[in-house]
C-alpha cells in the first residue's frame, strides 16, 4: 500500500477555493452593490448644477402665452 501523505492534490486546493467563493458570493455582491450605489450617488450630485429658488420656480410655472390657455376675444 502506498504511504499516506499530508500534501493535498492541486484539485483539492482548487475545490476548497471554489467552495469558499461560492459561500461568500452573496456577501460580496451586497457589498459591491452598496459601493456602486454610493459612487453613483456622489457622481450624480457632482454633475447636478446648483439651482436657486427662482430657477426652480421658473421651470415649474408655465409661460403666460402657453398653449392650452384659453383666450377670450
Amino acid at each position: 500500500m502506498p504511504a499516506k501523505s499530508t500534501a493535498t492534490a492541486p484539485w483539492q486546493d482548487l475545490e476548497k477555493q471554489a467552495y469558499h467563493a461560492y459561500r461568500e458570493w452573496p456577501i460580496w455582491l451586497t457589498l459591491r452593490e452598496r459601493e456602486l450605489a454610493e459612487r453613483g450617488a456622489s457622481a450624480r450630485a457632482d454633475k447636478r448644477p446648483p439651482q436657486t429658488a427662482t430657477a426652480a420656480e421658473s421651470t415649474e410655472r408655465a409661460p403666460s402665452g402657453a398653449a392650452g390657455k384659453e383666450t377670450t376675444e
